[in-house]
């Protein structure tokens, strides 16, 4: 069955992420992982499409490199057009965000997760598109990757728009915190179960389910 970090697999030091096959996932939805090299287009990507001020390119790549699975980015006839960012948190790195403490730039190696560190919740940063066909994408490869890798762990996201806060409403997420005031944080909970069908049928996750 497809669940929570499928296909994950145990080794000699202990778990390991399924790191390829999340890859695979976004790949099928024309995201790909941001290398360190692509970093600045992505930092300027985020910024032209999301309010608010952005980490830098440096604090972002930090927290790229720690996770190896934070951030993708989708391209169209060769310019970057839309992009998810998620980051795993560790226990600790769920209690800074209760505080009101985490973002990229603070983050600290202890508070994400590696690829052998089984995360304990993910934190929906941002996700955007230049287009309608884009922003669509990127909500797509979003839902691929909580359903097909952590749909066991609760994923936090915020949202300051009204478009933002009627996805939360339809996603089933409810307010769980306060900890920057004015804004509230959202949490999972649970993926909602129709939507969980319409990915099996519409995406690779079912394809791999078919085969387990």
């Amino acid at each position: 069955m497809v669940n929570g970090e499928l296909g994950s697999s145990s080794t000699e030091t202990g778990f390991e992420f399924p790191l390829e096959r999340l890859d695979q996932a976004f790949g099928s939805l024309d995201f790909e992982p941001v290398r360190m090299s692509e970093i600045d287009e992505f930092h300027a990507l985020a910024d032209e499409l999301i309010d608010g001020e952005i980490a830098t390119p440096e604090a972002i790549g930090r927290v790229q490199d720690w996770t190896r699975r934070s951030l993708h980015m989708r391209r169209w006839n060769g310019r970057p057009d839309g992009f998810v960012a998620s980051i795993p948190l560790s226990d600790s790195g769920v209690e800074a965000l209760l505080r009101g403490e985490f973002g990229f730039a603070n983050a600290r190696r202890e508070w994400v997760c590696g690829t052998q560190e089984r995360a304990t919740a993910l934190l929906s940063w941002g996700l955007a598109g230049r287009t309608p066909h884009a922003q669509a994408a990127a909500l797509r490869a979003l839902l691929v990757g909580w359903r097909g890798f952590y749909s066991d762990v609760r994923v936090f996201a915020r949202a300051r728009t009204t478009e933002g806060k009627a996805l939360m409403r339809r996603l089933n997420f409810e307010i769980c915190a306060h900890p920057d005031g004015d804004n509230p944080l959202y949490g999972s909970t649970g993926f909602p179960k129709k939507l969980g069908d319409m990915l099996l049928r519409h995406t690779v996750l079912g394809e791999w389910e078919s085969r387990s």
